[in-house]
């Protein structure tokens, strides 16, 4: 059913200045809405950045414009608030960090990857001031500050010599981060996340290959042999999802194609061998008759190492997408039946919802202004309980659809040629439109998402499916993925640059041999021989 009519609108606020992003503020007018969201430099009349170098060119503004705290960049854009919709209450999106410094995020994985595309973009020194600040989180240079107190966290006996304590997912801006501190304020999210970490160490690793920097390979190498400690030993093998001090006994295909890739891209055989079994393992796992062609999400988490798989959960995108961007499971036969899954659209349920056959779907951008008809954009949900595009996916999926292309050919039989064009073309208008790539295109804001109803125009942005929606902003990791998308193969007729993959070994090779001296120095109780 349609939303309720909104509220009489407020006057409309004066016009902003040239190149103003949307005011913060409830909606005035429907078609008024967003006037100020300007095309961004170097786009066409339809909206969409023309070429490889004026797309990555907008990539590189937003990214050198992303607030910074301590290093990290944060999550959401300082003004990439897109707006919500004429709903109301339901439609109203606040800033980007509603709830103040203490909890606005600054995340791990984001940062990791805005280094990675600094690195293939040949800004090594944009890539290391990243880099610097995740090397003072990192390496403790005293125990006074583990919080909780527990030895749990210190991981000893890598390559350094020195004592590492993996990353938290989140850090703010009102709290300097310390190495070894997972509890608030110094943390906006204390879990030690294994995918995370290993995001940050290819972050380190890629670095070094292109730097040609010992020290950096070393960092990666301590990360890698802290997150050995999460091996399981059974005949599922893998690396569990959450390492202490908030231990989960869940395993993740995303999580061990990471750490694949990771142990790819450092020659660690037997790290390769325990992720790509786990990964092998889920094709066809999910107890659902429908998911058989396709790879689970991971195990249950009942008890350490649980190779159970839980009933009734549903498959997310980047189990079939990063696995094939990453060689994870290099099986043609399973890979075609995979994608042939993920690029189904799904049809509609009994209750008048999205159904769990599919992954592919299409958004159109109502709230924007600047073209005569909504925008029609295309790509890939975040999951099979999903609804709506969500962007940072999709970029990796144009690669891992491209990536198809180079090891198994064009792919007709699966039509890849024009889930490649139609997803490219999205990212392409995104970035032109916006100046930078959102979370979603779909309006409303997490009130509306918690309502539980998507079938109305403003649903609160894309839902994954998992429990948490990405609403209408502009953020750090869809657009350095769109980034990287474009340095791989920015259209057809370009040459593949397979270097741009952050899931392959780069062109140089990653420097070998032990080197700490970018490393801190600290109390003798945190370094080793």
């Amino acid at each position: 059913p349609p939303p309720p009519p909104p509220p009489p609108p407020p006057p409309p606020p004066p016009p902003p200045a040239s190149g103003a992003r949307c005011p913060v503020g409830p909606p005035q007018d429907f078609r008024r809405f967003c006037p100020c969201s300007p095309r961004a430099p170097g786009t066409d009349d339809g909206g969409a950045c023309r070429n490889r170098e004026e797309c990555l060119k907008i990539v590189d503004r937003f990214l050198d414009e992303q607030p910074r705290a301590f290093g990290l960049l944060q999550v959401r854009a300082a003004r990439g608030n897109l707006g919500g919709g004429p709903c109301g209450g339901q439609c109203w999106l606040p800033g980007p960090c509603p709830e103040g410094d203490a909890k606005c995020r600054y995340d791990t994985y984001d940062s990791a990857l805005a280094a990675i595309y600094y690195t293939k973009r040949g800004r090594l020194p944009e890539a290391k001031k990243i880099l610097d600040a995740f090397v003072r989180i990192l390496y403790p240079t005293s125990l006074a500050q583990l919080r909780p107190s527990t030895s749990e966290t210190l991981h000893k006996g890598g390559p350094s010599g020195r004592t590492l304590t993996l990353l938290a997912s989140s850090y703010n801006k009102a709290q300097e981060p310390q190495a070894g501190n997972y509890q608030a304020p110094w943390v906006t999210d204390g879990g030690v996340d294994t995918g995370n970490n290993a995001w940050v160490a290819l972050a380190f690793a890629h670095y070094a290959a292109a730097a040609g920097s010992a020290c950096h390979a070393t960092i990666a190498r301590d990360i890698l042999a802290a997150l050995a400690s999460g091996a399981c030993q059974d005949h599922l093998g893998g690396f569990l999802g959450h390492l202490a001090p908030y231990k989960a006994n869940y395993r993740s295909t995303e999580h061990n194609v990471d750490v694949f890739a990771l142990s790819k891209v450092l020659g660690s055989a037997e790290e390769m061998r325990q992720a790509h079994r786990f990964v092998h393992s889920m094709f066809g796992k999910s107890p659902e008759h429908e998911y058989n062609s396709t790879y689970a999400t991971g195990t249950g988490a009942a008890h350490a190492c649980d190779y159970s798989v839980p009933k009734g959960s549903p498959v997310a995108a980047d189990g079939t997408f990063w696995n094939l961007l990453a060689d994870v499971d290099p099986n043609e036969t399973r890979i075609n039946a995979a994608l042939a899954f993920a690029l189904r659209k799904p049809g509609i349920d009994a209750h008048g919802r999205l159904d769990t056959r599919g992954l592919w779907v299409e958004d159109v951008d109502l709230i924007w202004t600047g073209s005569k008809q909504p925008p029609r954009l295309n790509g890939t949900r975040f999951s099979t309980w999903g609804n709506g595009v969500q962007w940072e996916n999709t970029a990796g999926a144009v690669m891992a659809m491209v990536h198809y292309q180079a090891k198994y050919g064009i792919g007709d039989s699966l039509d890849l040629p024009r889930y490649i064009q139609e997803a490219r073309d999205s990212l392409r208008h995104l970035l032109g439109m916006y100046g930078g790539v959102p979370s979603s295109v779909l309006g409303g804001n997490y009130a509306a998402w918690q309502s539980g109803e998507r079938r109305s125009l403003f649903p609160g942005g894309s839902d994954t499916g998992f429990g948490w929606p990405y609403l209408r902003y502009l953020a750090t990791a869809p657009t350095a993925w769109a980034g990287l998308m474009f340095l791989h193969q920015a259209s057809a007729a370009d040459a593949v640059n397979e270097s741009a993959n952050p899931y392959a070994p780069p062109s140089q090779p990653v420097p070998s041999g032990t080197d700490a001296t970018c490393i801190p120095g600290g109390a003798p109780e945190v370094i080793h021989t």
